[in-house]
């Protein structure tokens, strides 16, 4: 069986669970080897890994990125979709009520591997099926667990979730904090990103993407972002 495989395999639990952090074994990931690189690396920025408050950080380096990257263990698609499809049941016929689910995010840029975070609300109409309020975050989490910007983890949430649900209409929006802006670059504090990902119903009908949107200014706001 393949790495990937194995993963999927040993974390389908994880993944569809209601509570704790998203866990998967990281077969393919040689840890002594990428814990010495990251050792090498801080000895090139001359970093002291004498000092006793260093000692120990290419090992935690090390394991936080495994952490922090674990998403790519859940690549195969038509895999991961069947597996959140099990999570889903049958929409009643006449249901065309808006499904709204949000909450936070947290991942590293793909640009600079700093931290960026903030909040999403995902919201569709659905056609045939709806799945578990708490399965939404799950997604996203597998999807943040990746190097990422913040336009391509929406859309890969949206992705995902069309595949999975086929809905009426689906809109992603995700709001921001990027330490690449705070730490370097233009070193601004109260820099904020905000993404929309519009698709379907969203599109196309003027009424319901108002809807959707009210509720992001509601929810949504700048100084909600964690």
């Amino acid at each position: 069986m393949k790495n990937a495989d194995l993963a999927l395999q040993n974390g389908s639990e994880a993944l569809l669970a209601d509570q704790g952090q998203m866990l998967t074994p990281r077969p393919s990931v040689n840890r002594e080897k990428l814990e010495q690189h990251l050792r090498e690396a801080l000895r090139l920025l001359h970093v002291d890994l004498d000092d006793e408050n260093l000692r120990d950080t290419p090992r935690r380096w090390s394991e936080s990125l495994i952490t922090m990257t674990s998403g790519y263990d859940f690549t195969d698609v038509k895999r991961l979709s069947t597996l959140f499809r099990k999570a889903c049941s049958t929409a009643d016929e006449n249901c065309q009520n808006l499904v709204v689910i949000g909450g936070t995010y947290k991942t590293l840029c793909a640009h600079h591997i700093l931290p960026f975070f903030g909040h999403f609300i995902v919201g569709y109409i659905p056609e045939r099926t709806i799945i578990g309020a708490s399965k939404i975050p799950r997604i996203v989490e597998v999807h943040m667990r990746r190097l990422q910007s913040q336009e391509n983890l929406a859309h890969d949430v949206a992705d995902m979730i069309e595949r999975i649900l086929e809905p009426r209409g689906l809109a992603v929006w995700m709001g921001g904090m990027h330490m690449c802006m705070v730490m370097r670059g233009v070193e601004q504090e109260s820099s904020f990103m905000e993404t929309n990902v519009l698709r379907g119903n969203f599109l196309s009908d003027e009424r319901t993407r108002q809807e959707f949107m009210s509720i992001v200014n509601r929810r949504g706001q700048h100084g909600t972002v964690p």
